[in-house]
């Protein structure tokens, strides 16, 4: 909900922006935070990933020396 808000607040931001025909780039702006934002999601995802893999993976060792 929190991140919908956001980029609800950056979609209306960039289309007043265009619309108003101001003479700061903002659409640049905008889309180099947006690649910025890709590149910091997508490294979190795989760390993430790499985490519970790892964590999965003891503890389902741990469960097989058990039984």
């Amino acid at each position: 909900m929190f991140w919908g808000v956001l980029i609800g607040i950056l979609a209306a931001g960039v289309f007043g922006a265009s619309s108003l025909g101001m003479e700061i780039d903002l659409m640049a702006i905008y889309k180099e935070m947006s690649i910025g934002i890709g590149i910091g999601v997508g490294t979190a995802s795989v760390i993430f990933a790499i985490g519970a893999g790892l964590v999965s993976a003891i503890d389902y060792s741990r469960k097989r020396k058990a039984s």
